[in-house]
């Protein structure tokens, strides 16, 4: 713990959930203690889908500390987005690739994460959704470029009237970034 506090490793790590700023800001605050009393065992989770940092962005509400936050004795610049192909479609997949550069002065591990957002579903979706994630440690100055593939399953969502998975066909936006709040690249493919 001394080493971490006093810098001589350095944590690389990402928070795994979001933590917010307030009680009511959670998006099941609105189901805390409901039923509580008639069935107390019994939990509702009526965020659906919109649950942890999906349910923050649909409601615009900054947390305190986000999904994919992470502390750092370094710093890291991600570049050169390459999305390829551009439009897919079956179950042809889609290659993400990126370039992350160490541009502190400690080595430092950095966890990438790989957002997917329908730009018009036609049933309720998250503005974004993680899709895929590479880790990779850099000394300072050093740069690698990295690749996250995504499937169909990637683009694919519930629809409860055909009640079946289904990739709807339109743009999709791809957004690369440190954590759920924290974007760097953006492009957009279309299925």
């Amino acid at each position: 713990m001394a080493d971490i506090l006093f810098g001589v490793v350095n944590p690389s790590g990402k928070l795994p959930a979001t933590f917010e700023r307030r009680p009511g800001d959670n998006p099941c605050a609105p189901f805390y203690g409901r039923d509580w009393d008639v069935e107390p065992k019994r939990a509702v989770y009526g965020e659906g889908i919109f649950v942890g940092y999906r349910g923050y962005d649909r409601k615009g509400v900054e947390p305190q500390f986000c999904f994919g936050y992470g502390a750092s004795y370094t710093t890291f610049e991600y570049s050169e987005l390459g999305i390829a192909p551009d439009t897919a479609s079956g179950d042809l997949a889609v290659r993400v690739s990126f370039t992350i550069r160490n541009t502190g002065g400690r080595e430092g591990a950095e966890a990438a994460q790989v957002y997917v957002g329908a730009r018009a579903p036609s049933v309720p979706r998250p503005p974004k959704e993680l899709k895929g994630f590479v880790k990779v440690g850099l000394k300072p100055g050093e740069a690698k470029r990295m690749t996250v593939t995504l499937g169909p399953e990637a683009f694919a969502c519930w629809d409860p009237g055909k009640k079946a998975w289904v990739v709807e066909p339109g743009a999709y936006a791809i957004m690369v970034g440190a954590s759920s709040r924290d974007e760097r690249l953006r492009g957009e493919v279309r299925r």
